[in-house]
């Protein structure tokens, strides 16, 4: 397990956005797509990190007044989630916290926002990209 930290993940997900949306147009749920599928072995390397991408992605999409289909439907998952390998760092852990509890408040605006629906292809090509194993 190689667990990156918590700023290095916020950086990633903040960066890829614009990138992504900003400069090559991509809407939100291509953007998270993209970020979850060029990104995969840190996505997938830990509770942690996994937790940390979703709700990360979650915190930009909103700031783009949406969010994909296949983040939204997840996301309870990841809002509950409170146990994490010993490994991590509790200053991580709370921050990671912190962003929860600001993404439950983004999330209970509902008027504020669209939930972008996406292709099933799309659907699944993220659901096996998230059952990748690390080595």
């Amino acid at each position: 397990m190689n667990v990156m930290g918590y700023e290095r993940i916020k950086d990633s997900v903040v960066f890829g956005f614009e990138e992504y949306i900003d400069e090559e147009g991509l809407n939100v749920a291509q953007a998270s797509a993209k970020m979850l599928e060029e990104e995969w072995r840190r996505v997938n390397d830990s509770s942690f990190t996994k937790t940390l991408y979703f709700i990360s992605i979650a915190i930009e999409s909103l700031k783009y007044k949406e969010i994909a289909d296949f983040i939204y439907n997840k996301l309870d998952i990841y809002l509950e989630n409170a146990e994490f390998e010993k490994n991590i760092d509790k200053n991580d852990i709370e921050k990671l916290f912190q962003d929860i509890q600001v993404c439950k408040e983004l999330i209970d605006s509902k008027d504020e926002y669209k939930i972008r629906e996406t292709s099933d292809s799309t659907k699944s090509r993220v659901e096996y990209i998230l059952g990748l194993k690390v080595d």
